[in-house]
């Protein structure tokens, strides 16, 4: 079969722009299985080809980044293959427990609650500095042991390395991090040792203290996972509020239909993450030629495996480009799949769950305030989104 390409990143990335979800219903339609041409690069954009690429990690590995192929790197959970994968897993759930999780919530809704508050009296909003970026961040820093730390320092650390982890992972330059890994790896080594003379009862006390027949967690293992949950902590639950308010002001149906009926609000948040999903793509490489679609992606080539596309497949969803908050089932992939689905979605869900609790019943409508689409779809979400909104 023809392989399908397009010349260029830039003229990729031209046709995602702030909107790729009609980009998107091209790519399914037409090319499901295009070639970057240039860049050893293939998007996979149907929904059951994408559900193919996530569950055969035996085809599709994770371990993607160019300095990991190298061998020169520590292993992270996100990217790697098992057992080094299936090792890092089975010893940070023994840590990122349910009840780990649910010891958050008292604390998140006394957050939420002040964070509102302030929010709806401000004349001039911003969704994400008012409460989408610092009630997460908050969270993971207690969690992590870190509550009395610099919250902005830890946003900005957690902000750097998802706006270069795709230039790192595809060329293995880290030089545009070089003072964040160092200024974070720093603060944790600290910390570590700190638990390691004084133990915690956190997240990071308890990884610093598991120990099983797998093994304990080195220094740089430990430091990986304070990246791994910095960024994750945060990013996905910023992405997740400020993506709702999106859809609120774009539905207002929707918003009204919920106020009446809050009960709809897990199945409304699930509805968010399929319609405007936090990350768009998520890699891989085929480790041998592998058939998708028809089209032969060559061994050794990485996969960008479009998320947000799978979640808009008319095949799966029905009527996708509406967004229906008791919309079932809805089976979309937002946090993954597989053995690499998010650790971290009960979290993001609970922290959802409760800000826009406690949020959405004090508004009627939501505005979001123009000019402000070049940068809706950065991984996490825009670092700010200007709203109006109409209380009650």
């Amino acid at each position: 079969m023809t392989q399908p390409t397009i010349a260029t990143q830039g003229l990729f990335a031209g046709a995602l722009g702030s909107n790729p979800y009609p980009f998107y219903e091209i790519l399914r339609r037409d090319t499901p299985v295009l070639q970057i041409g240039g860049m050893g690069l293939w998007a996979v954009s149907r929904y059951e080809d994408v559900m193919r690429v996530l569950r055969d990690e035996a085809t599709f590995s994770s371990v993607v980044g160019a300095r990991q192929l190298e061998g020169d790197v520590t292993p992270t959970m996100l990217f790697s293959d098992p057992p080094v994968h299936t090792r890092l897993r089975n010893l940070v759930v023994r840590a990122f427990t349910p009840r780990m999780v649910e010891k958050q919530r008292a604390a998140i809704a006394a957050r939420s609650r002040e964070l509102v508050t302030a929010m709806l009296a401000r004349p001039d909003p911003d969704v994400v500095r008012d409460l989408a970026s610092p009630l997460p961040i908050m969270v993971i820093a207690t969690m992590l042991g870190v509550a009395d730390g610099d919250h902005a320092t830890f946003k900005r650390w957690s902000d750097d390395i998802i706006e270069n982890i795709a230039p790192l992972l595809l060329t293995g330059d880290d030089s545009a991090l070089a003072d964040t890994n160092r200024e974070l790896d720093a603060y944790f080594t600290a910390r570590i040792e700190a638990l390691r003379a004084s133990p915690e009862d956190n997240l990071l006390g308890a990884l610093v203290a598991v120990d099983t027949d797998e093994g304990r967690l080195t220094l740089d293992e430990l430091l990986m996972f304070c990246r791994l949950l910095l960024v994750a902590g945060n990013e996905t639950t910023t992405g997740l509020i400020v993506n709702a308010m999106r859809a609120f002001a774009e539905f207002p149906q929707a918003l009204e239909r919920l106020r009446g009926d809050m009960h709809l609000l897990p199945s409304a948040i699930e509805e968010v993450l399929r319609y405007y999903s936090p990350f768009q793509a998520t890699f891989r490489r085929a480790v041998r030629d592998a058939e998708v679609a028809g089209v032969t992606i060559p061994a050794g080539e990485r996969v960008l495996v479009l998320l947000g596309s799978a979640n808009r497949d008319a095949a799966i969803f029905g009527t996708p480009d509406e967004f229906r908050i008791d919309r079932e089932p809805n089976r979309h992939v937002a946090f993954g799949f597989g053995i690499h689905y998010c650790l971290g979605a009960p979290l993001a869900r609970l922290e959802a769950e409760i800000a826009l609790g406690d949020l959405l019943p004090r508004v009627r409508h939501v505005e979001v305030l123009p000019g402000q689409d070049a940068a809706l779809l950065r991984p996490g979400g825009p670092k700010s989104l200007a709203v109006r909104f109409e209380t009650i």
